[in-house]
């Protein structure tokens, strides 16, 4: 159950010619139509129980419209803004939200459990509680996309609880692994490893899997992506920021730089 909230324009309105009505007049009357049309609907809705031909195509039309809306909503990054701004809060960590942008599988996935959930409590629940009043201003498709916000929080946090586990367990494993400076002579590896749990001490869950992957099953780009849920640019931005990191770590005095002798021992190592 949630407040009725009236949600922005899904479309920039056209700037009116001189001489014509504002715009924000033609937006006011259209709404007025849109809710006497739904408020007929919700009439007849009533009269045959919320059951039968009228009722279907409802859940058809809202099906369509809540897939539309939320996939276009986390491609173009604003949809947790817009849950938040409608007290719905979404515990999204900024690179999450990239995910979302960049990618359209992970983008169904979630986007059919929201919907499938929205739509049979918008019209199992809602609508023959009277849940929904048209009096109140708001049409029949502002209130459901609402409730779509509100399942997208419920089937966001049981994606992102998987993703984040197996990224937390990914990511450690690198800082484990006794792959890291092998080939290299006892007090190299020893060195090696120092240096690069030092890079990874502040690095981010998604750097330390990357690496993790690198070292433990020797992935491309490409296919780090696809086992983290992430484009190969978002694999590249990481390992960008882990490098830039590492030589502000070198240039403090920090760490030592990998190369010379055992730069090259490293490259020869394949790593």
């Amino acid at each position: 159950m949630h407040d009725q909230m009236a949600l922005p324009e899904e479309t920039p309105q056209p700037t009116p010619k001189l001489g014509s009505a504002p715009a924000t007049k033609r937006v006011k009357t259209g709404n007025t139509e849109q809710l006497d049309a739904d408020r007929a609907l919700y009439k007849r809705l009533q009269r045959d129980e919320f059951v039968g031909r009228e009722m279907e195509q409802l859940r058809q039309d809202l099906w369509v419209y809540g897939w539309k809306i939320l996939r276009a909503w986390m491609k173009d990054g604003t949809l947790v803004q817009k849950c938040g701004e409608r007290n719905v809060p979404v515990p999204a960590r900024w690179n999450e939200v990239e995910t979302l942008k960049q990618r359209g599988d992970i983008r169904d996935e979630i986007a059919h459990d929201s919907v499938q959930n929205a739509v049979a409590l918008f019209t199992d629940d809602y609508l023959p509680a009277g849940q929904w009043d048209p009096d109140k201003g708001a049409g029949m498709r502002t209130y459901f996309a609402v409730t779509c916000m509100f399942s997208f929080r419920d089937a966001f946090k049981k994606w992102v609880g998987g993703y984040r586990r197996h990224l937390a367990l990914t990511a450690s494993a690198v800082l484990e692994s006794d792959r890291v400076g092998r080939g290299l002579s006892p007090d190299d590896a020893v060195i090696y490893r120092l240096t690069i749990q030092r890079i990874l001490q502040d690095a981010s869950w998604e750097a330390r899997a990357i690496c993790s992957l690198i070292f433990e099953q020797k992935m491309n780009q490409k296919e780090i992506g696809a086992e983290l849920g992430m484009t190969s640019r978002a694999v590249e931005g990481h390992m960008r920021r882990l490098r830039t990191h590492a030589k502000l770590l070198v240039a403090h005095g920090e760490i030592g730089a990998l190369y010379g002798r055992l730069g090259t021992m490293v490259k020869a190592s394949g790593r």
